[in-house]
């Protein structure tokens, strides 16, 4: 072992094969310190990290919530045409609207077959805007006959009369053309047909 002065004046040790312990050590600790390339698992010094956010098959982070999805339900199929079964069972051969009374303004289908008029919710014609001098159930019944292709109103079971116009009352079954005034109570009702001679649903071929 031998002896010398290093730079500073502090004795220092030197082995036989001249190595410096001193040095030695300084070497050992920079190469030792974050960054260094002989160090391949410390980061790089002075540079930020950064990982990319793993993405599913809807799009969403990995472990977060899925994107909504917006599904519309497909047109066509079993369901559409059960829907237009049930409007071609009972399809509009014309309608009522409301001209006086409560509900003015209001118009209501007319189907095939006798269309009881009143106020409960089972009626064919339900006129429940107020008026209750228009009976619960059957006031008064429009007809249409899809053989003669004719329109009739007829005076139901209610106490309360019918009317053609004002002052007419409808005693037996009066055939109807279009535009007639009905009076149930304190409503009056225009008549307006759709299907009639030129026009029946029975002249469209089945699809």
């Amino acid at each position: 072992m031998s002896v010398r002065r290093g730079p500073d004046g502090k004795i220092i040790n030197v082995d036989e094969g001249g190595a410096d312990d001193e040095q030695t050590r300084r070497i050992q600790r920079r190469s030792t310190k974050p960054g260094r390339l002989s160090d391949p698992e410390a980061p790089t010094a002075g540079r930020a990290t950064r990982e990319e956010p793993t993405t599913d098959r809807v799009g969403a982070p990995a472990g977060g919530e899925p994107k909504t999805q917006i599904v519309g339900r497909p047109r066509g199929g079993a369901e559409e045409e059960a829907g237009e079964a049930r409007h071609m069972d009972d399809p509009v051969v014309g309608w009522v609207v409301v001209v006086k009374g409560p509900g003015r303004g209001a118009s209501v289908p007319l189907g095939y077959g006798m269309n009881s008029i009143g106020r409960a919710a089972g009626e064919r014609v339900c006129l429940d805007f107020g008026d209750e001098q228009i009976s619960r159930s059957q006031h008064a019944i429009i007809t249409y006959d899809p053989r003669g292709r004719k329109y009739f109103v007829q005076h139901g079971g209610g106490k309360n009369l019918t009317y053609l116009g004002e002052d007419q009352p409808v005693l037996t079954p009066v055939e109807l053309f279009g535009g007639e005034e009905i009076t149930l109570g304190e409503t009056a009702l225009r008549f307006v047909p759709f299907c009639g001679k030129e026009f029946d649903w029975q002249d469209l071929p089945d699809q």
